[in-house]
């Protein structure tokens, strides 16, 4: 029976994904697409909007959006080549040991979003039902934190198999719906009046773009969790594009754009707003599988990274275990440091992804394959300290010790390559650019 269960529930956590089972292009972008639709990812563009007039934070997204689909494409092509998952594949660039604090920082990255999202989720449910209700039910978080739970820990148990079908079935649908709503909104408003507003503070444009870099920073490093099942290089760079620098700044500009008409930036207060009987009920719909269609591959990446230190445990298994740990951290209140978290992981983790892209296409190209796992060193330490030295200076310029791009994020990627670069050459390593 154990068997079974591991056979229909095989994901390959730790070995390379066999070419008979990868996707084109189309099937990567709306995979990619879906997984960045979610109720943060709404309040994302509702904080952009928030924070300063409403051109100017869709240039924050569009900005933002730019960062990550740079880091998802050079990370991306790596799992396209190795068909690895991140922590697996960055091992070739941290080495055997190295790699551990990398895998660390991944899986509390991919594992704290889990739990962050599930409060979010618990929050819209709850408050979803009590407009629909008139205030007449009051339903605790709890429960929707713990049904939603479940649900996407199922989901994630089945790998992208189980993600690709649900985000094929929901994006559809939550397109048509925030158009509609969109229409809804400026009936009562102009486009005008909302662009002309100013908030009472206004934030600089490089910390909101920080901001939003941070707020899918995870994502982006990410990718070769997903580009792993893709056909080519080609497909995996074409299903970037097409979710990373399409589909994710639309869903944050139509945020924006919403919650600068609605005057409020829970997006369940947005949608409920403009929706009432069954519209409301379908909007209610539609914010759950929003979460949904992220928050599995949340823990499926989680589960993934924590396969690669612990490779004899079934990734199921883990990702069973992860999904309970991740409920508790939602019921214990991890959204209360949202922003701090979002800046936390706008500086530590690009710099782990930009390190590896760096030594993958300009110096190490030709080792990344699963046959040389165990010829890897322990420590590749001009790597660690690559990432430490751009860590260190993404915070430095975080708080304000002195100043580089104004977008700390930003700056943290900058110097993780340039520091790599110039040890790598002083140690005798010369370019070699990556072959395609």
């Amino acid at each position: 029976m154990g068997k079974v269960i591991h056979e229909v529930l095989e994901d390959y956590g730790t070995k390379p994904v066999p070419k008979e089972k990868t996707r084109n292009w189309f099937e990567m972008g709306i995979v990619i697409w879906g997984i960045s639709v979610c109720i943060p990812a709404f309040m994302l563009g509702g904080i952009a909007a928030s924070m300063t007039k409403l051109g100017l934070a869709i240039l924050a997204i569009l900005l933002g959006s730019v960062i990550l689909t740079v880091i998802s494409l050079a990370t991306g092509n790596i799992g396209a080549h190795t068909r690895l998952s991140t922590a697996m594949s960055s091992k070739f660039a941290y080495g055997r040991q190295g790699n551990i604090l990398m895998a660390i920082l991944l899986f509390i990255g991919t594992f704290g979003w889990f739990g962050v999202q599930l409060a979010v989720f618990g929050q819209a449910i709850g408050g979803a039902v009590g407009i629909l209700s008139n205030g007449s039910v009051d339903l605790p978080q709890w429960i929707p934190i713990i049904g939603g739970g479940i649900l996407m820990t199922l989901t994630a148990m089945y790998g992208f198999r189980a993600i690709e079908k649900l985000t094929l079935f929901v994006i559809p649908i939550l397109i048509i719906l925030l158009v509609a709503t969109l229409i809804k909104a400026y009936q009562a408003t102009t486009f005008a009046e909302v662009f002309a507003r100013t908030p009472e503070q206004m934030m600089p444009l490089g910390f909101i773009i920080s901001v939003i870099a941070g707020g899918y920073a995870v994502g982006a490093v990410i990718q070769p969790d997903i580009t792993r099942y893709s056909r080519s290089k080609g497909h995996a760079a074409g299903g970037m594009v097409f979710g990373m620098m399409i589909g994710f700044p639309l869903v944050l500009v139509l945020a924006a754009i919403l919650t600068g008409a609605a005057g409020v930036s829970q997006f369940s207060d947005v949608m409920l707003k403009y929706h009432k009987g069954a519209w409301g009920i379908f909007a209610m719909f539609v914010i759950v599988f929003a979460t949904w269609t992220t928050n599995d591959n949340n823990l499926y990446s989680a589960a993934l990274a924590f396969n690669s230190m612990f490779p004899k445990v079934h990734k199921w298994l883990l990702t069973v275990i992860g999904g309970g740990c991740g409920i508790i951290l939602a019921l214990l209140g991890i959204l209360n440091q949202f922003m701090n978290w979002l800046i936390i992981l706008g500086v530590t983790v690009p710099p782990i992804g930009m390190v590896m892209a760096t030594d993958f296409f300009l110096f190490r190209s030709r080792e990344y394959s699963f046959d040389n796992l165990n010829k890897i060193p322990s420590i590749r330490w001009q790597s660690v300290v690559s990432w430490a030295v751009a860590t260190t200076f993404g915070f430095l310029t975080f708080f304000k010790v002195f100043n580089f791009t104004s977008a700390p994020a930003l700056d943290s990627i900058i110097v993780s390559v340039v520091v790599h670069i110039i040890l790598m050459l002083a140690t005798g390593n010369k370019i070699s650019i990556q072959e395609s």
